[in-house]
């Protein structure tokens, strides 16, 4: 593959950076009683990627400061922010000892901590912070805004990023990566997917992200099986504001959100609301999204206490676009799009093949600070959800809708057909609620010299209903054909009680080593209608029960100032997913996975490059894998496979490598396998299926090598200009390890040009103009798919579908922020 633009950018940002380097600036951050902030976040305000996190002592070092004045940015949880003017200038020069000023206003960030992985547990993971997420939101979904984060790839099912979009880590999907929205669960809790395209721009409401790769701690919600996204919504903003954000660019997408707080009334009450419209026409062929969503937050604090009250509302209408493409089609027509033609049984296509659904969430969080080291913290909340995906279907038999008939059908030359099918549009409903509350015990240490670093009891009671049903809207012919709008097929509801507590502690053993330990029980009640097992292949509704307890520990050594070696074991544990049971035969009935996850790596927070190098092992018991087993119309279900693992090395680094010049590169090296492996085909010849045996085999959607990097450079003030790139090795579509049924590797090049622009007196805090070209290279990509075969006339047929992905395109938007 196209390696070359990586390898240019690395010799280039080499070959530059003795040119413009200048001296490092070092200095310590206190909490002004004389103890240390570890973990602090330190950054020049207007130099984009230079930044340090305080070690273990409180001390930072910002290598390669450029000439000139800036602005040092020194902020802490629970603390007021610092800026204060910064002279850069060659050689290195030691700042005065800088303190925090306790907080007036207890903040949402002081509460989500909980929930967060930090320097002393040992687990692998990347903060993603509001100014990087704005520089990449052009309307596209969080997926693609988290594209260069480690172990990364995206999918996109009309091929824009809009719309229907999913992420992978570790080669492990959505279902498996444990999403929280300030601690609460957004997993579905059958399918436990995350449907972002319910969220339509969430992004501009977000004040960070944090990745969380591996089992990670403990969270709220269904187990982590290969990540975690811990999503925060914005923060306190003690200034009024408001912005108007507009993008455009190929395929027809738009995007238009309006934002506005009133900062700070009498000291303690904030307003923030947003409204977006998001629509793209989509790079497949009637791929068209029309998106919507309103943010509204109303806040309470002072020094103790903090209250919130949150909604956030998302409505969808996508055109389907999830069927994929024959892989016969990808050189002759790659944006043909079968849906609405079932299958090519009727055209032209129909015209409302349609997904709609609305998502709402209802948050309250309520926040007392105790005691000066103990905080606890509340959130109720309702999640609400419904809609429907309407389709035509042909050749239908009558008795599955309730129609009457036989229809006797003149024949040409005489005599009757007797008809007993008709061609019919019918809507298939979802309609979820999802509601409890969220807790959290924190306490905080005196200082460093204390023995308990910190120590958090939390966990979660969630209840969930979800009702299943389809409705008859038209049928083309058929006697006493039932009113539109009649449900012809529906379920009894499921009921889901999921109730897990943690307690979690960080303690010091030395001057330079601090341990982990994280203890979780989790309880989930689950009844739905599924197979039982009797001869006539009936279903009724079932109640299944899981007990899980999952410990995890780790080290954390500091080797030096800001250099650090850990280490990690923890243990998830998670339960089949609906479709899991109703389309796998009661004999079939797959159990519980089990993963033991251990990590090992080594950091580097300070210096003029800062780096990590992460090694991961990840040993699966009865992971649910593709099996090859068709349910009774043709699905692929899963089974479990008793030995299984993920073992790879992460790569990261984020350097400024010349004045203006900053380097983030990213690369994963894996090896995904499944051990005693059969595969199964269906076989239309002598009934039944075919097994195929495979000692060891990789696991589908695990690519051995994904890298990315962004490499910007200011020439400027303001000016930025960068270019970003992604790689994916091989994918197989399936278990077998074969060529023929893959994601060929592919290497996506795209090009970024922000300007920001401070006016003045024109009255605009921030003028900000952008512009994206996306896959500048023109590669012919996919990036997801899926595959299926059986036995027939002594052949074995496989069929093959890929999500293809726009060529070149481009985004440009217009920011201004008062």
């Amino acid at each position: 593959m196209k390696t070359l633009p990586f390898a240019g950018a690395v010799l280039l940002a080499l070959a530059a950076a003795p040119a413009w380097a200048q001296g490092p600036v070092a200095g310590t951050l206190t909490d002004g009683r004389g103890a240390a902030l570890p973990g602090a976040t330190i950054t020049l305000t207007d130099v984009p990627g230079l930044g340090a996190t305080t070690d273990a002592a409180g001390r930072f070092v910002l290598p390669a400061v450029p000439a000139g004045p800036h602005t040092l940015r020194a902020s802490y949880v629970g603390y007021e922010a610092l800026a204060l003017p910064l002279q850069g200038q060659p050689g290195p020069q030691q700042l005065p000892a800088l303190a925090l000023a306790t907080a007036r206003n207890l903040t949402p960030e002081a509460v989500v901590t909980a929930a967060r992985a930090n320097e002393r547990t040992g687990t692998a993971y990347q903060n993603v912070s509001r100014e990087q997420l704005q520089a990449r939101n052009f309307g596209q979904d969080i997926p693609y805004l988290l594209d260069q984060t480690p172990s990364v790839v995206t999918t996109s099912d009309a091929g824009t990023g809009v719309g229907y979009t999913g992420i992978r880590i570790r080669g492990t999907d959505g279902t498996r990566i444990n999403v929280t929205l300030n601690g609460v669960p957004v997993n579905e809790a059958e399918s436990h997917g995350v449907f972002f395209v319910d969220l339509p721009d969430l992004a501009s409401s977000v004040q960070s992200i944090q990745v969380q790769r591996g089992a990670g701690p403990s969270t709220n919600g269904a187990g982590a099986f290969g990540a975690s996204l811990n999503v925060e919504t914005l923060g306190l903003r003690p200034k009024a504001y408001a912005e108007i954000n507009n993008s455009a660019g190929s395929f027809g997408t738009w995007k238009s959100t309006v934002a506005a707080g009133t900062g700070l009334i009498n000291n303690h009450f904030t307003v923030d609301a947003r409204a977006s419209r998001v629509q793209s026409e989509g790079y497949v062929d009637r791929g068209a999204s029309r998106l919507k969503s309103l943010y509204l937050a109303g806040t309470y604090s002072d020094e103790k206490t903090l209250l919130r009250a949150l909604i956030i509302t998302g409505y969808e209408t996508t055109y389907q676009s999830w069927y994929g493409l024959a892989d016969s089609l990808l050189t002759k027509n790659r944006r043909y799009n079968e849906a609405g033609t079932d299958y090519g049984q009727h055209l032209p296509a129909y015209k409302n093949q349609t997904d709609n659904y609305q998502q709402d969430y209802y948050q309250f969080l309520i926040s007392r600070q105790l005691t000066p080291r103990l905080n606890l913290s509340v959130t109720p909340f309702w999640t609400r959800g419904g809609g429907y995906y309407e389709e035509y279907k042909a050749n239908q038999d009558f008795a599955q809708y309730g129609i009457g008939g036989p229809v006797y059908q003149p024949r040409t030359g005489g005599g009757f057909d007797t008809l007993t099918t008709t061609d019919v549009i019918r809507r298939r409903w979802l309609k979820t609620d999802l509601y409890g509350a969220t807790y959290a015990l924190q306490l905080q240490p005196k200082g460093t010299e204390s023995l308990i670093q910190s120590f958090t009891i939390g966990g979660a009671v969630v209840n969930y209903r979800g009702q299943h049903f389809d409705e008859l809207t038209w049928a083309q012919r058929g006697n006493d054909i039932p009113e539109t709008g009649s449900r012809y097929a529906e379920e009894p509801n499921a009921h889901k009680l999921d109730v897990n507590s943690y307690a979690r502690a960080t303690v010091a053993l030395g001057e330079r080593l601090s341990a982990f330990g994280d203890l979780q029980f989790r309880y989930v009640n689950y009844e739905l209608f599924a197979p039982d097992g009797s001869p006539n292949g009936g279903k009724s509704q079932q109640t299944i029960k899981f007990n899980f307890l999952n410990p995890k520990a780790g080290l954390t050594y500091q080797v030096k100032d800001g250099l650090a070696a850990y280490a990690s074991y923890a243990l998830a544990q998670r339960e089949p997913t609906r479709t899991d049971y109703t389309d796998t035969p009661a004999d079939r009935r797959p159990t519980a996975e089990m993963l033991n996850n251990f990590e090992l790596g080594l950091r580097r927070t300070t210096g003029p490059i800062q780096w990590s190098a992460n090694y991961y092992l990840m040993l699966y018991r009865n992971q649910l894998v593709l099996s090859g087993h068709l349910d009774d119309v043709g699905n692929p279900i899963h089974a479990n496979v008793r030995d299984s693992y993920r073992t790879g090395l992460e790569l990261q680094a984020a350097a400024v490598l010349a004045r203006g010049l900053t380097f983030s590169p990213t690369a994963t090296f894996s090896r995904n396998k499944i051990n005693n492996y059969t595969d199964y085909l269906a076989d239309y010849d002598n009934g039944g299926e075919r097994g195929t045996a495979f000692r060891q085999t990789n696991i589908s959607f695990s690519p051995s090598l994904t890298f990315a990097y962004t490499l910007e450079y200011e020439p400027l003030p303001g000016l930025r200009l960068a270019t970003l790139a992604r790689y994916a090795g091989r994918q197989y579509l399936d278990n077998t390890s074969t060529d023929s049924r893959s994601i060929a590797p592919y290497y996506v090049q795209d090009v970024r040009v922000r300007y920001l622009w401070h006016p003045g007196k024109l009255g605009f805090r921030e003028i900000e103009i952008a512009g994206l070209l996306n896959n500048v290279l023109g590669a012919k990509y996919v990036n997801n798919g899926y595959t299926y075969g059986y036995i027939s006339g002594g052949q074995t047929q496989y069929y093959n579908y890929y999500y293809p992905q726009a060529l070149t395109s481009f985004l440009a938007s217009v920011n201004l922020r008062w």
